[in-house]
């Protein structure tokens, strides 16, 4: 048992020459995965590495783990980069391997053990029953996922055949619609030297295509950047890297950053340029791919990896389980896993049911987000609250509208205007920062929005330190009045929706930007406006620092749920109340 994967070639040589033996050889076995996981992911993950010897010191088995911080859970080492996950021995070794493997985790006081990715047809399933139970540990295992392949060969496997394309009218159409710019091509990508200048690009774009979605790429993580860095230095040596562009002139339009091994070419991590999404060009991509497979007889099939897109579904004639396998040395652990997951699988049978359990866990997970934050005196004074305002409440929003000048601007800041690509750097900028990904995330929907317009402060290095919006005043909706205002003059601009990140705060960002947005707004021929609650004595402090002057307030009585918007209450240099109101 070793505590670190050792650089050294001969070992290598031995890994990828058992490799090669196993049932179903797979990339994600190769010394190379391994050595990449090691080198990115150190910080998080303690390898432990068993290696089982035969005469002559020829190499018969590995088992590539990891133990967490506390050094008491173990689990795969590649489980969160690797379609698939195995100990690797000859297919009869596997049991007395794996049971050798065992006992020493149970002389590591190892007591909680989880197998993910593991491929329901390997001889391992059978292998880590019998030496669970051999060893007194509870096994139980359940579907993790089911992958998605394109299979290019007959049932028996003896034959080649020719796979359906589908939708391949619409495939050739949006071809062509992306041909008229520039000419469509695929470009395929092997070596470490050409990839190393479009890698950034990559990784921008796939950030950006899960912020339209509404969710955080695994690449807004360092290091998971680093260890597709690493991972494409090694396997572009022993020349299984196969990274795929669907190109309109010199333009990357789709990505597949994949590999070819033994037979199989890997859709391993794909994505594409979301203001190209009308086009399908990920879908147009993959299509082609298929098409260059099926000509190419050194490939017998397309394994389109974990997840369950519904294109996937399209395409596949072949799919392969995998399993999650967890391992507890406690009774007790183990039955609680049992009922977690039957109780999950109830839930999920009905969407309305899944729903409202997504629901009542969001609420308790903000609880104890707030328990965490404010500790216990403070979370009840807060928690007291909340209960105070289910029952009553009044709020009052204050109205300003900026009279200038703007101020002197901070050393080496400016404002930019926000699109897909840079909210996709500032995730990367703020991957540590819960708070600002779930802000990330929501305000990436209003991108499209025509009638909104994002800013951002950055520094000379180009991180950002404040983001802000503005739209049409007229209409607005203010969730703190739950209602909409009218604007006073019809050419009014509101202000809305600013955020510091946590570790930007306290550094007079907020009314910097705001100013500089205003002026911008006035330059403009527009009235710019903002808004705060009258109790948020930071926000008040920052607007009228920045040069905007209170004109008015509207407020909020609400008792039992029942709403009235009272106002406008002018201030001495306030406007007129006939010319503002609230629809509620």
């Amino acid at each position: 048992m070793l505590r670190e994967i050792p650089e050294d070639g001969h070992l290598r040589q031995q890994w990828n020459t058992l490799v090669e033996q196993v049932e179903q050889p797979q990339v994600f076995y190769t010394y190379e995965w391994a050595l990449a996981v090691q080198r990115a992911y150190s910080a998080t993950q303690r390898p432990l590495l068993f290696l089982a010897y035969g005469p002559g010191e020829s190499l018969r088995g590995i088992g590539a783990l990891a133990a967490d911080t506390s050094g008491r859970h173990v689990s795969f080492l590649c489980a969160t980069t690797a379609d698939y996950c195995d100990f690797l021995s000859l297919p009869d070794e596997r049991f007395q391997f794996v049971s050798e493997v065992f006992a020493e985790l149970r002389r590591q006081n190892i007591r909680d053990i989880v197998l993910a990715n593991l491929p329901a047809d390997s001889a391992t399933s059978g292998a880590i029953r019998r030496a669970a139970r051999q060893h007194g540990y509870y096994r139980f295992a359940r579907t993790g996922y089911v992958c998605a392949q394109v299979s290019l060969l007959s049932q028996d496997r003896k034959s080649r055949q020719k796979p359906e394309i589908p939708r391949r009218k619409m495939v050739r159409r949006f071809l062509n619609a992306m041909g008229r710019e520039a000419p469509v091509h695929l470009e395929h990508t092997r070596s470490w030297e050409a990839l190393q200048p479009a890698l950034p690009t990559f990784m921008q774009t796939h950030v950006a295509r899960f912020l339209v979605t509404g969710r955080i790429s695994n690449l807004a993580r360092a290091e998971r950047r680093v260890f597709l860095e690493e991972l494409s230095k090694l396997l572009s040596e022993s020349g299984h890297l196969a990274v795929s562009r669907l190109m309109c002139g010199e333009t990357s339009v789709a990505w597949n950053y994949g590999f070819q091994f033994r037979g199989t070419w890997f859709w391993y991590q794909p994505t594409f340029d979301s203001d190209l999404e009308k086009y399908s060009p990920g879908f147009c991509l993959l299509s082609k791919l298929i098409e260059e497979a099926a000509d190419n007889p050194a490939i017998d099939e397309l394994d389109l990896g974990l997840g369950a897109e519904e294109y996937k579904d399209l395409f596949a004639n072949h799919t392969r389980e995998t399993l999650y396998v967890t391992v507890h040395d406690s009774a007790l652990a183990h039955t609680g896993e049992v009922l977690r997951y039957r109780a999950a699988k109830i839930a999920t049978a009905s969407p309305a049911v899944e729903a409202k359990m997504r629901g009542i866990i969001a609420r308790l997970r903000t609880l104890r987000e707030h328990f965490v934050r404010q500790g216990t005196l403070r979370f009840l004074g807060w928690l007291g609250r909340r209960l105070r305002e289910f029952f009553w409440s009044e709020t009052e929003v204050l109205f300003y509208e900026w009279g200038g000048p703007a101020g002197a601007p901070l050393q080496g800041t400016r404002v930019v205007a926000l699109d897909l690509n840079r909210l996709a750097d500032a995730v990367v900028q703020y991957a540590e920062d819960p708070s600002t990904l779930t802000y990330l995330v929501r305000v990436a929907r209003r991108l499209r929005s025509e009638n909104a317009q994002g800013f951002g402060l950055v520094d000379a290095a180009g991180r950002f330190l404040h983001f802000a919006w503005t739209t049409a005043f007229d209409g607005f909706f203010l969730s703190e009045l739950n209602a909409k205002v009218d604007a006073p003059a019809p050419d009014s601009v509101m202000l809305f929706d600013c955020w510091t990140p946590l570790s930007q705060r306290g550094k007079l960002y907020y009314g910097h930007t705001i100013a500089l947005i205003a002026a911008e707004t006035k330059a403009n021929g527009k009235r710019p406006w903002i808004f705060s609650a009258a109790t948020n004595t930071a926000s008040v402090r920052g607007v009228e620092k920045s040069g905007f002057q209170r004109r008015y307030s509207l407020v909020r009585k609400k008792v039992f749920g029942w709403q009235r918007v009272l106002g406008p209450r002018p201030t001495h240099s306030g406007v007129a109340a006939e010319q503002i109101s609230a629809r509620a």
